[in-house]
């Protein structure tokens, strides 16, 4: 009895030494597939894959495309391995991806034509706020300065004579309504 119970253990934990062999066999073989299979191999293109914008739709820099299922960027990214590698140079590399995919490859705007507007825009925004926060700032300071040419002065003309004629016309009603009611003194 002793001897048949040994034979199943034995068998139970080859069994499982088995199991665990294949297991960690399928994990490694799980790991290898996750891993990208388009490894660049030059710093220079890492460095150009971040100037080019990946082509699948992600908006996302070519080197950064996490975009699960991307079709594009493998591609992109052994064409950009095979020009740097060729010895092109940066421009002529970036050139080349330019007439395949037109300017939206590119991650920055060239900064020409309409394309100009892109770069200035954000420094006549800024300017534009600063000067609208100055101002907001002038006026709490001194209220009296803002008000002092302001129309308030003129307004307050105008209210003035809106309050003599409006009490005139008072005046007028008050002495008619007497005299039609018979009140007249």
């Amino acid at each position: 009895m002793a001897r048949r119970t040994d034979a199943r253990l034995k068998s139970f934990f080859a069994s499982r030494r088995r199991f665990s062999r294949w297991a960690l066999a399928a994990a490694l073989v799980a790991m290898v597939g996750i891993l990208p299979g388009h490894a660049q191999q030059t710093s220079r293109a890492k460095i150009l894959s971040k100037r080019l914008m990946c082509m699948c739709g992600c908006a996302q820099v070519l080197g950064e495309c996490n975009h699960v299922g991307c079709t594009m960027s493998g591609g992109m990214l052994k064409d950009l391995d095979r020009q740097v590698a060729g010895g092109g140079s940066d421009n002529l590399v970036l050139q080349s991806f330019v007439q395949d995919f037109g300017e939206k490859v590119l991650a920055e705007p060239p900064a020409r034509g309409f394309n100009l507007l892109a770069w200035l825009m954000p420094i006549f925004v800024t300017l534009a706020g600063f000067a609208v926060v100055r101002t907001v700032m002038v006026r709490w300071r001194h209220p009296a300065l803002a008000t002092a040419a302001g129309p308030d002065r003129m307004s307050g003309r105008l209210s003035a004579r809106k309050n003599d004629a409006s009490e005139a016309a008072a005046d007028e009603m008050l002495q008619r309504v007497r005299r039609e009611s018979g009140l007249d003194d």
